[in-house]
Order: structure tokens, then C-alpha cells, then sequence
């Protein structure tokens, strides 16, 4: 009975460290901790079946706990697709895509809509392939937004890309020629922009489809979106 107590606290142990990361209000991850704890106390105490007891439920709520973080983690990345699907539809509306391609722009953003009803329903893997789709629909708008402010002009916004390769960061940003030409100028574009952040005070957040005001620092003109 021992070994067996034991050996279900070694994988808690595991479990717990395996899944560590959002923790804050994970309720089940809370609770495993505290059955692993008060199994070690019976273990040590040497009643053993209160420990197998304590050890059992501490298990069920790490597979629960393990279960939140895998939820939390899909509503993340379905978001990050989702909001770099809603700035391709921005720039595709810029370029009057509706007049233009009616169809096109009907098919998009009917299956953004779609997308973002399944995310409120929490049907994360359909909300990330439908907007993976209008990504797919409008890729050509993509390697568009250079186009965004004529040739040599300096951008008044900037639509924060999703780049797999190359992420967008303020750093980058500010290092555009048609931002500032120099990364060391990224503070600028936060302080006008941390407002929009998802957390004003950690300017290296920054998500796909957001639109960052390039303020103006030495009198320079600017317009037009990038």
C-alpha cells in the first residue's frame, strides 16, 4: 500500500511541473496541490489509506488541471489566428474589396463571423481552421500592406503583422524606414499606443491585427496605414 501511495505522488509530482504555466485560476491545479498534501501527511502520519485516498483525488484534479491549461491554450492560439484574420479583412477593406470582389469579401467575412461565434462557443479547434481560412482568402492583401502609404512616405499607423518567421515587435517596428528608421525610437509608438495593449505595462505584447498610431517626433508628415 505504501509503494502504491507513493508511487501516485511521484506522478503528481510530475504532472504538476509538467503543467505549471496558468495557474492563477486553475481551481483543479489548486486542489491537487492540496490533496498531494495532505497525502504526504497521512503517508507520513502512516495511514495509509487515508494517503491512497488523498493521492486518488489528487489525480483526478490534475487530469482536470492538465485539461484547463490544454482549454486555455487552445483559446490563445485561436485567438491569435482570429485577430490576424480580422486585420487581413481591415486591409482587404481598405482596398474596397467589398466593390470589388463582392464575393471574396462575402465568403471572408462571413467565415470570420462564423469563426468568432464558435470561439464564444468555445469550440476553439473550428474557430482556429475557419480563420485560418479567411487568412487563406485573403493572403494576396498580405504582401498589399506595403502599399498602404505611397513610396517614401512615413506611415501615421502600422497594422501589427502575424509572421511566423519574423514576429512584429515594437523594436522591428520602430526600425522600419517608414516608421522611424530606428529601433531605438520603439518607446515612442508604445507610450502612444499602451492603452490598446492586453497589458499596458508589458510592451512586448503585442497581437496581430492591432493598429499602432505612429506618432510624429520631429515634425515629421505622416500618413496612411502599414
Amino acid at each position: 500500500m505504501k509503494g502504491f501511495v507513493i508511487f501516485f505522488l511521484l506522478v503528481l509530482v510530475c504532472v504538476g511541473g509538467a503543467f505549471a504555466q496558468s495557474l492563477q485560476d486553475n481551481e483543479a491545479y489548486k486542489q491537487s496541490l492540496e490533496f498531494t498534501r495532505l497525502s504526504e501527511q497521512a503517508l507520513a502520519a502512516g495511514n495509509y489509506d487515508a494517503a491512497r485516498e488523498f493521492a486518488l483525488k489528487a489525480q483526478e484534479s490534475a487530469a482536470l488541471s492538465k485539461n484547463y491549461i490544454e482549454e486555455m491554450l487552445a483559446a490563445y492560439r485561436a485567438r491569435t489566428i482570429l485577430n490576424a484574420a480580422r486585420g487581413r479583412i481591415t486591409l482587404a477593406e481598405r482596398f474596397n474589396l467589398k466593390n470589388r470582389n463582392a464575393n471574396l469579401y462575402e465568403s471572408a467575412t462571413s467565415l470570420y463571423r462564423q469563426a468568432e461565434g464558435e470561439f464564444g462557443a468555445k469550440d476553439y479547434a473550428k474557430a482556429t481552421d475557419d480563420a485560418r481560412q479567411v487568412l487563406e482568402l485573403l493572403k494576396d492583401f498580405d504582401s498589399m500592406a506595403g502599399m498602404a502609404a505611397p513610396s517614401g512616405q512615413k506611415a501615421a499607423s502600422y497594422v501589427v503583422k502575424l509572421n511566423a518567421a519574423r514576429r512584429d515587435c515594437l523594436w522591428r517596428i520602430a526600425g522600419f524606414d517608414f516608421v522611424y528608421g530606428d529601433p531605438w525610437k520603439w518607446r515612442h509608438i508604445y507610450e502612444a499606443n499602451k492603452a490598446k495593449f492586453p497589458d499596458p505595462n508589458n510592451p512586448r505584447l503585442i497581437q496581430p491585427g492591432m493598429v499602432l498610431t505612429i506618432p510624429s517626433i520631429e515634425g515629421e508628415s505622416r500618413s496612411g496605414e502599414r
